[in-house]
């Protein structure tokens, strides 16, 4: 169910570039199933959303490289729920868990096309350069519907004793 959710949360935004709710989503997965069967659904949202994308299909390096990313979502997702915070503490922590998951699938995205492509080191260098404006609108959108979306989301999902 998570999986589902998280690739239609990544189409639901797909005409507005570099924002997204597939993040949040898979976020949530790890919160409500834990470090194992979150990263499952991360997986499988990510072959689901990234594999079969209009905007840019299978390119295996790309694909491992999504599927690794994504994968950060659910393991800070488990880790949060472990620590427990307080409300005020809960939302601080969800604004770094939104910036430190996007930052890495960005580098990691960012870096499997030069890599693969055998880029030198300038090349890969100028190729996270030019990224730099996309991760900034990627990571600032997250951290807003984080820190927005997600506490009501978590309690929603604590209701339902998850």
């Amino acid at each position: 169910m998570f999986a589902a959710v998280a690739a239609a949360g990544g189409y639901l935004l797909i005409a507005i570039p570099n924002v997204e709710a597939f993040t949040v989503a898979l976020f949530l997965a790890g919160w409500a199933l834990g470090l194992g069967s979150g990263t499952a659904a991360a997986t499988v949202a990510a072959v689901l959303y990234f594999g079969f994308n209009p905007q840019g299909g299978f390119f295996p390096p790309l694909l491992i490289a999504q599927i690794v990313g994504a994968i950060a979502a659910p393991v800070a997702g488990a880790a949060l729920r472990k620590l427990q915070p307080q409300k005020t503490a809960l939302q601080i922590y969800l604004i770094i868990a939104a910036f430190i998951v996007t930052l890495w699938f960005d580098i990691l995205t960012n870096l499997a096309f030069p890599l693969t492509a055998g880029f030198d080191a300038r090349g890969v260098i100028a190729t996270l350069i030019a990224g730099i404006p996309f991760a900034v609108i990627h990571i600032g959108s997250n951290i807003l519907i984080f820190a927005l979306l997600a506490p009501s989301l978590i309690e929603l999902l604590k209701s339902h004793r998850f």
